[in-house]
């Protein structure tokens, strides 16, 4: 929000980090303040250390972006912004610079949804951080490919005891 109105007022962006320290609560600034004053002027490593402070990840903002409901009462150009907010969080965090990378990532996420939870509970900690389809079809290959190895041979030892 803070991003769109200061480039609704054009503000350079050269600006935005003092200006952003202005409107921050003294808790909040007090951890930024703590950063070599060269880096203070830097916006992006602000908007970093903040988001890294709130923990949100971009996993966090996908979630946000595809479960979001307008509230009772709001407009619904408030849910547009709203769900941009999100979206960019999303993108910018899995690092969507492009349109290719924008079409990866929406193979990768339909994939996701395909999957079988085990696979995914295999895959837990990295689950929100593969974003290349074809890498995630590489893991998921391989990861089956275990499975069904490990399957034949388990059902291979049961069929020699039971002998």
């Amino acid at each position: 929000m803070f991003e769109r109105q200061a480039r609704t007022t054009e503000n350079e962006e050269s600006d935005w980090a003092s200006q952003l320290m202005a409107l921050l609560p003294l808790d909040l600034a007090q951890i930024i303040v703590k950063v070599p004053e060269e880096i203070m002027k830097d916006y992006l490593h602000i908007k970093g250390i903040l988001l890294e402070r709130f923990k949100i990840k971009p996993e966090t903002f996908r979630v946000k972006f595809t479960q979001h409901q307008i509230k009772s009462g709001a407009l619904w150009k408030e849910l547009v912004l709203e769900l941009k907010n999100y979206l960019e969080g999303w993108l910018d965090g899995v690092k969507v610079n492009d349109f290719e990378t924008l079409k990866n990532l929406m193979i990768t996420y339909q994939i996701k949804w395909r999957v079988p939870p085990e696979f995914k509970d295999h895959f837990l900690d990295e689950w929100g951080k593969t974003v290349d389809p074809s890498e995630l079809a590489g893991k998921l290959y391989e990861y089956e490919s275990v499975r069904s190895a490990r399957k034949q041979h388990l059902s291979k030892a049961l069929e020699q005891k039971s002998i």
